[in-house]
Order: structure tokens, then sequence, then C-alpha cells
């Protein structure tokens, strides 16, 4: 619980208190973001296999909304293949 609340601040500084044209910051923040939702969405779901999915689909959406191309097209395609792989593993 203390490792998620150090990255959730983190997060949050580094959207306060960081210049978004800092170099190197961008990969450092996506990062941070990543591991901070993947340890929170670990934590609720109690299957870190879940909180992965979901925090690389996520993450993978914040980098396209950067990009400039993040839509509810692109949402939902990232949902249903983190769906689809969900499903494999159940399967397997």
């Amino acid at each position: 619980m203390l490792v998620v609340i150090l990255l959730w601040l983190g997060v949050i500084s580094i959207i306060y208190f960081v210049e978004p044209d800092t170099f190197g910051v961008l990969p450092v923040f996506f990062f941070l973001v990543f591991l901070a939702l993947l340890f929170t969405l670990s934590l609720l779901f109690a299957n870190t296999r879940r909180g992965a999915l979901i925090a690389v689909g996520l993450t993978l959406f914040l980098i396209l909304r950067y990009l400039g191309i993040g839509n509810i097209l692109n949402f939902l395609l990232i949902l249903g293949i983190a769906i689809t792989v969900e499903l494999y593993f159940i399967k397997k």
C-alpha cells in the first residue's frame, strides 16, 4: 500500500512541479503512471495479470492521447484486445 501511495505521489509531483518540455520527463512520467496503475489495479482486483492488462491498456491509451491520436475508437480497440487476451488466459 505504501508503494502505491509513493508512486501516485511521484506522478502528481511530476505533473505539478516539472515542466513538460524538460528532457526525458515523458518516459519517466509514463513509466510511473504504468507502475502506479499496475500496483493499484493489482491490489483492487487481487490479480496481477488483470492489473497488468488494464495498466498496459490505459498507459497505451495515454500515450496515444499525448500523440494526438487517442480517440474513442482507439480506446475501444485497446479494450477489445485486453478483453481478448484475458479470455485467452482464462480458457488456457
